[in-house]
């Protein structure tokens, strides 16, 4: 696991104990700096309270360049390999490093949120260029078919993202600037994602629809932040071009000692791969906490857990030196085997209301379905995508002939039920029903038992 430093000067850490393959060092941070120095403690800053901040301090802080970003790193819970990070403002002096709490509201009521954004736009655009140089010296150095599978599966070098308000949005500012970046060649559209909170989204959503439309046009992928303190639901997330879910941290946080909490986060980790997006956990700040959002097939995560935010140099350092947590697919099984039972839910609706007519959602399920590929189903795209890391194990081998003849005997029995028929052949319906659940019955055992083989291997590491 993560190395973590105490808040004392000298430069001793520790340890959670925790079970890790042998071959798979921890994810750590390796630096020459005196922990004194480290900007982790200079981002705590003074225990005290925050002085008032005047508009003449933060016009001034803005003009002469005293903001500055730290960047939190975020980690694929499947790979341990970090995959990209959210930028952080901060204003450091007065004794102490401000948080955007003490000074975003006086930028909002004085008008200066505008220029602040765009310098904070500024700020990251630098960053992603270093970030992006980085990743081809890396290149130039290193193994080319690793690095290339690395870079593909997240994107870029390393995204980085950043929250944006609505009234931001609206303004059309973060868009028209971003667009201009683009142009110029300074960015690509992988480099940056854009954070707003659901909270926000959903109470502005008429209004700013068509802008979180404009960055998905241009390419950017969008995070919605704080996912469990609004109000939003699974139909009203359809709607919206968010890639990412971000689950919120006090949710998080509570996982582990409330049912209702692990409750909450596993039905928004499930709502997530239903829409097709990514699940993101913020706040894991245990190795409890983590395991548990792996067990439930959570995709990444970022916290204090992995990692404190940090100067772009050090982000930098730790993703040069950082080794890959020892990630786990244990979770993703559970989620194939959900999906799986969904689908057969969605055939037994349909035949269940097949002597009606059928609503035109449910039919346009089923026909997509009956148009997809295996490889693009729910359970084919785990499969053969990260899946294929799961290879090498005789287990996952035996899941591809049965998931192939299931989803060959789901396309028949979803042809049938889009015939426009008076009157079905009911024994031909029950056949090809037999037919997918003697296939479907054969691909959950073998995920169980692949489930099986990986909590024991599990189990049977030792302590360190």
């Amino acid at each position: 696991m993560p190395a973590r430093h105490s808040t004392h000067s000298n430069s001793s850490g520790w340890q959670r104990r925790r079970r890790v393959s042998p071959c798979v060092k921890p994810l750590a941070r390796v630096t020459s700096r005196p922990l004194a120095d480290s900007p982790r403690i200079a981002l705590m800053g003074s225990m005290q309270p925050a002085p008032p901040v005047t508009a003449r301090e933060l016009e001034a802080a803005i003009a002469n360049d005293e903001l500055t970003l730290y960047f939190q790193p975020r980690v694929n819970l499947l790979s341990g390999q970090v995959v990209g990070s959210e930028a952080l403002v901060r204003w450091p002096g007065r004794n102490q490093v401000l948080t955007p709490d003490a000074f975003l509201p006086m930028a909002e009521e004085t008008g200066l949120l505008p220029e602040l954004t765009l310098r904070l736009l500024e700020y990251l655009a630098r960053a992603c260029e270093q970030l992006r140089d980085d990743a081809a010296r890396e290149a130039s150095h290193a193994d080319q078919d690793a690095v290339r599978e690395r870079h593909d599966r997240r994107g870029s070098a390393l995204p980085v993202s950043m929250n944006v308000s609505p009234a931001e949005l609206e303004s059309g500012l973060v868009s028209q600037r971003i667009g201009e970046l683009l142009d110029s060649g300074r960015i690509g559209n992988r480099d940056i994602q854009i954070e707003v909170t659901e909270a926000e989204i959903m109470s502005h959503i008429d209004k700013v629809q068509y802008d979180l439309q404009q960055l998905t046009d241009m390419g950017l992928r969008l995070q919605m932040d704080d996912f469990g303190t609004g109000y939003s639901s699974i139909d009203r997330l359809s709607q919206l071009p968010f890639d990412f879910l971000k689950l919120d941290k006090g949710v998080v946080k509570r996982m582990s000692v409330s049912r209702q909490s692990l409750d909450v986060v596993r039905s928004s980790i499930s709502m997530a791969r239903e829409l097709g997006m990514v699940s993101v956990a913020e706040g894991v700040e245990s190795a409890v906490t983590s395991e548990l959002l792996t067990t439930n097939g959570c995709e990444e995560a970022q916290g204090y857990f992995f990692a404190h935010p940090m100067s772009l140099d050090d982000l930098r350092d730790f993703c040069a030196a950082a080794t890959p947590l020892g990630g786990s697919q244990i979770g993703l099984l559970h989620q194939a085997a959900l999906d799986l039972l969904r689908y057969r839910k969605t055939l037994v609706d349909a035949l269940y209301l097949s002597s009606d007519e059928l609503s035109p959602s449910l039919r346009g399920v089923i026909e997509r379905r009956c148009h997809q590929d295996v490889a693009d189903s729910r359970i084919g795209h785990w499969y053969f995508g990260v899946g294929q890391r799961l290879a090498a194990a005789p287990l996952f081998r035996d899941i591809e002939p049965p998931l192939r003849h299931m989803h060959a005997a789901g396309i028949e029995l979803g042809g049938l039920l889009l015939e426009k028929r008076r009157r079905r052949d009911v024994d031909e319906l029950e056949r090809q029903l037999v037919c997918f659940d003697h296939q479907a019955s054969a691909v959950l055992g073998h995920l169980h038992a692949l489930e099986r083989e990986l909590l024991m291997e599990r189990l049977r590491q030792p302590v360190n």
